[in-house]
């Protein structure tokens, strides 16, 4: 009997085998947000700011919609929409850091492609959960839809008392694509976790190409000036720093 015997445990060691499951593979590409000023951490309501006009103002509340996030290969021209991707993106009073993390297929991308604000499919829809839902502050009604950015704080002008600083820039004219070329290549069948480092930067939202008077238009949600806002954050708020650092 003693001849059987390896035999034997090496059959039950085969089955144990098969029968273990084995763990999924997950493949992640993180969106690591840095909200900044002139390339400093976005201070809430303590620091006063200057832009390209000279005017002076603080930031008490700052958030935005990112979404319709996309991940593509310029290459082979493959692209992954990560769905239902609509993400309310926060300055939080504890820090300037926002995470957004996604599951991606096996793959190579050198892009990741995002929009801000929300689809006009969706932005006359406030009907919605999630970060769409109406309780987050950031939806006007069904006619007028969402809130694309909020910047609220305090403009303080040459002469006068401070008063009120209130962007709330939305409609669908004001929807904007954001295109970033990686410059590393993601590879996930080689590396499963994956970061992209993004600066966003605010003050870009009143330098450039468009030079915001706060002095002259303290309060904008839509309109002429708020397009020039928003092809001023289509422009310049956005950059890589890093992938994978």
């Amino acid at each position: 009997m003693k001849k059987f015997i390896p035999v034997l445990l090496l059959a039950v060691f085969t089955v144990w085998g098969c029968d273990t499951p084995q763990p999924a593979v997950s493949n992640q590409i993180a969106l690591n947000l840095a909200m900044q000023f002139d390339g400093q951490p976005l201070v809430l309501a303590d620091k006063q700011y200057q832009n390209a006009n000279g005017d002076l103002f603080t930031v008490e509340r700052f958030q935005f919609y990112l979404s319709n996030v996309k991940f593509k290969n310029s290459i082979t021209r493959d692209s992954f929409a990560v769905p239902n991707s609509y993400h309310l993106v926060v300055r939080k009073e504890n820090t300037h850091l926002f995470e957004l993390p996604f599951e991606v297929p096996a793959g190579k991308y050198d892009m990741v492609e995002f929009a801000v604000g929300v689809d006009p499919k969706r932005n006359l829809s406030t009907d919605q959960v999630g970060d769409l839902d109406p309780s987050n502050n950031m939806a006007w009604d069904w006619n007028t839809g969402y809130k694309f950015v909020l910047l609220e704080g305090r403009l303080f002008p040459p002469s006068g008392s401070p008063r009120g600083l209130v962007f709330h820039i939305g409609g669908d004219e004001n929807y904007r694509i954001i295109r970033l070329p990686l410059s590393t290549t993601i590879d996930t069948r080689n590396r499963a976790q994956n970061n992209i480092a993004i600066d966003v930067e605010v003050s870009a939202m009143f330098n450039a190409p468009n030079v915001i008077n706060l002095n002259r238009q303290s309060t904008v949600m839509m309109g002429p000036i708020a397009t020039q806002v928003a092809n001023n954050y289509a422009a310049n708020m956005f950059r890589i720093r890093a992938v994978n650092p």
